[in-house]
């Protein structure tokens, strides 16, 4: 599977691709309508971000981009928190955050650290909701309770998900797997994740496991378990049945 997110674009490519010179490229970027990473005096464009700039101004998408295989829905590029922040109050404290310090990909993965300097309530954050929610917000739409994880972290789950593993809503963005799963099961789960994301064929694919739930301190549960391409490399859970 190829993480569209990864890849880069100069701005002279770019420049081709679009059909216009370097000095359009460069207003599009300036003013903040195609996000860019700055390298020195150089700027490298995402090619999922010039995609969804393209997309939403009504642009044709060049071919030799429009072939990596994507459908569905358009988002822009992941970005940093401190990045996203950078211009705002919020982001007086970023680097002395251990999110900032040690380059965490997921800013909320770090919360439960004591050098986690970020006061926003990760549910409410417009960090998150623009980054990762837009991402995930399709489990509200799944008449089981579902969520979204990767590795050991939630990254959110729907009403159905939280009555099922008695939690509060707001709280399933980071939180780790082990507050939703008893001990009896925690190294079982954690070693098939860690095959998933080897994608070891291995593993299976549906699981019955048991988990603190809102009924009982140890509920059995079988839950299906089905890889995302966006946000790439999470996974859907849904709890296919309880026992």
């Amino acid at each position: 599977m190829t993480d569209i997110s990864k890849k880069t674009l100069s701005v002279s490519k770019t420049a081709a691709l679009c059909g216009v010179n370097r000095n359009t490229v460069g207003i599009w970027i300036r003013t903040e309508k195609l996000r860019a990473h700055r390298v020195g005096r150089k700027y490298s464009i995402p090619i999922d971000e010039l995609i969804f700039f393209l997309k939403s101004t009504g642009q044709k998408i060049p071919e030799e981009i429009a072939t990596e295989g994507l459908s569905g829905p358009y988002f822009r590029a992941v970005q940093s928190c401190w990045q996203y922040f950078k211009d705002k109050d919020h982001g007086k404290n970023c680097q002395d955050c251990i999110v900032y310090k040690n380059n965490l990909d997921v800013c909320f993965t770090g919360k439960e650290t004591s050098s986690f300097e970020c006061k926003n309530d990760c549910d409410q954050c417009q960090f998150y909701l623009d980054t990762y929610y837009s991402r995930i917000q399709f489990i509200h739409q799944i008449d089981l309770p579902s969520a979204v994880y990767k590795g050991l972290f939630f990254w959110g789950g729907n009403k159905k998900w939280t009555n099922l593993c008695g939690v509060n809503e707001r709280d399933m963005v980071g939180m780790l797997i082990e507050n939703i799963y008893h001990q009896d099961s925690l190294r079982a789960v954690i070693s098939n994740n860690n095959k998933r994301e080897l994608r070891d064929p291995s593993v299976p694919m549906s699981e019955t496991v048991f988990i603190r739930g809102a009924i009982t301190t140890k509920q059995k549960v079988i839950f299906g378990h089905y890889p995302l391409t966006e946000p790439y490399g999470t996974w859907l859970l849904i709890a296919e049945s309880d026992q």
